[in-house]
């Protein structure tokens, strides 16, 4: 293979010096410029230096290059030139000069909806560039059918890019006269890009990333409650949207349910593998009041076990700001104590039982449920 590269170096040195030697000041090439609305263009030998040729390509100080004689953006009459090469046409030439820099954003705004092949690059968000952005397509859509009339795309790979509209003239000018169609579903898609769901994807990547996927109450009902789940969100969705002139689309929960299934089957998977760790503590006062507690947060919920991470209140202390004077500041110190501990629970509609945490604080006026539950781990009813 060494021998190979150094073999195809050495012969495109020689084609080089070759054409170098035969080349003289004056002679016509053609360089690869991309400008003019045009990809090759005629071009001239300034100057000849070794294996390099100089060559000029208009008359501005800047249309000039120098180039190995053997470069591929050089066609030599005779040598390497294939010919067939694209060119613009007088409209097309026009287009590219006046219509395409005003229209391009704009156009390129538009072009996914138009068609998703077509790169996302934004769009308009506000009512004054919505304003503008339709405008702009009007006028477009007009100059297409008179002063463009039967624009054509510019050919060849070197102008026509995978996932771009550019220099795809007619696209650009079908774009504008579809124009009000595709205004409620670029309304709706860029929307989307603005409004999220919420905490849902959060609560998504929780359940991800926890030890023994954990899995918060709203994903539990994304997963085994998707109608009730996704009725509520499509009526918290509803005035995020109206808020750009856009309808929730039909896709705006797509990705989020594709994950909510990649996390259940997760679930399934190794939940059954769990079961529950009893508590070493107990406390049957603290325990009967969660155990209500559990069944006011999910109704028809069976607490099965229950216990405490410790036995004893821990107490913590807080202070509240209350005055001051030149010399000190005075606050009011307050005294909380707290027990915490799991329970697990068989709550209605999920396959599998599931451990939750809970939090009791003791107040003068008695107990208080500081945090029920929020997030379970699956595992066996045992």
């Amino acid at each position: 293979m060494k021998y190979l590269f150094t073999g195809i170096f050495i012969f495109l040195a020689a084609v080089g010096q070759a054409l170098a030697q035969t080349a003289k000041v004056g002679d016509e090439v053609r360089y690869q410029c991309f400008c003019f609305g045009q990809e090759w263009v005629k071009a001239s030998v300034e100057a000849v230096d070794g294996g390099n040729v100089r060559v000029r390509f208009g008359n501005m100080d800047n249309q000039v290059v120098t180039l190995p004689a053997s470069s591929p953006k050089l066609r030599w009459p005779g040598a390497n030139s294939s010919g067939g090469e694209f060119r613009a046409d007088a409209v097309q030439q026009a287009f590219a000069a006046d219509a395409a820099p005003k229209y391009r954003r704009i156009v390129e705004q538009f072009a996914h909806f138009y068609d998703p092949k077509y790169n996302w690059t934004g769009g308009p968000v506000r009512p004054d560039e919505w304003k503008f952005a339709m405008d702009n397509l009007t006028q477009l859509d007009s100059e297409c059918r008179v002063r463009y009339n039967g624009v054509k795309d510019f050919q060849g790979i070197t102008y026509i890019k995978d996932g771009s509209v550019d220099h795809r003239f007619s696209v650009w000018c079908d774009i504008a006269a579809k124009r009000l169609q595709l205004e409620p579903i670029a309304r709706s898609g860029m929307a989307k890009t603005l409004v999220n769901l919420g905490y849902t994807d959060e609560n998504l990547n929780f359940g991800f990333n926890e030890p023994n996927n954990s899995v918060r109450m709203e994903t539990q009902e994304l997963i085994w409650e998707r109608d009730k789940w996704r009725t509520a969100k499509i009526a918290w969705l509803k005035p995020k949207y109206a808020e750009y002139g856009a309808q929730v689309p039909l896709d705006a929960m797509t990705a989020v349910e594709k994950r909510a299934d990649e996390l259940r089957d997760i679930v399934l998977r190794d939940g059954p593998k769990r079961s529950y760790q009893m508590p070493a503590n107990r406390d049957a006062a603290v325990e009967a009041f969660m155990k209500a507690q559990f069944a006011k947060e999910y109704p028809g919920a069976q607490v099965l076990k229950i216990g405490l991470d410790y036995n004893t209140w821990v107490q913590r202390k807080s202070l509240s700001y209350v005055i001051s004077d030149e010399i000190f500041r005075y606050y009011k110190v307050d005294y909380n104590s707290y027990k915490r501990g799991t329970a697990l629970l068989k709550i209605p509609g999920r396959p599998l039982c599931q451990a939750q945490d809970w939090v009791v604080g003791r107040s003068a006026k008695g107990l208080v449920a500081v945090a029920v539950g929020g997030s379970g781990t699956f595992m066996r009813c045992e």
